[in-house]
């Protein structure tokens, strides 16, 4: 007999109801009126040479470095370096040239990361520091690499390279 009353209490017991949002009180955007904005027209035909975009050059061009050596494509590879690159121990571009080629060619598999990348950029000559983490199937070796870029009809080509 006292379920029924219990039951009738808890059935009909109010309950509070999350109040209704008013049209008034949603949050819209402001609105920027017509007459308030302005188009500027850009420059046509002027290039953007700002310190930015050759940052960004740079670093692709280092980028595509990197993956050609580790997809051993050497033509590839060997057309980042200038043509007055200076090749270490006394080799000429040519022989050095070759010898990267059968070194690179001559591995099944190459892994090669670029770390802690530090760039300084003046004018068409640029300075790049970094960690040098290479693998291959035999090897695995960390070098700290210094390079130096100059850029040569907007292009970024290596001019010569030292390992620490």
């Amino acid at each position: 007999m006292w379920a029924i009353p219990l039951l009738l209490v808890i059935v009909l017991w109010p309950t509070k109801k999350a109040p209704e949002k008013r049209p008034e009180t949603v949050w819209l955007p402001p609105v920027e009126l017509a007459e308030n904005i302005r188009v500027t027209p850009t420059s046509q035909g002027v290039q953007n040479t700002s310190p930015l975009s050759d940052e960004r050059a740079l670093r692709q061009a280092i980028t595509r470095w990197s993956q050609t050596w580790s997809e051993r494509d050497v033509p590839a590879y060997l057309s980042l370096y200038s043509q007055d690159f200076v090749p270490p121990k006394s080799l000429s571009r040519e022989r050095w040239a070759q010898l990267r080629g059968e070194r690179i060619s001559g591995k099944e598999k190459i892994t090669l990361s670029v770390q802690n990348l530090k760039l300084q950029i003046n004018g068409s000559k640029a300075v790049v520091k970094f960690t040098q983490v290479y693998t291959d199937e035999r090897l695995r070796k960390l070098d700290h690499k210094t390079m130096v870029w100059r850029k040569n009809d907007g292009q970024w080509l290596i001019q010569s390279e030292t390992t620490d």
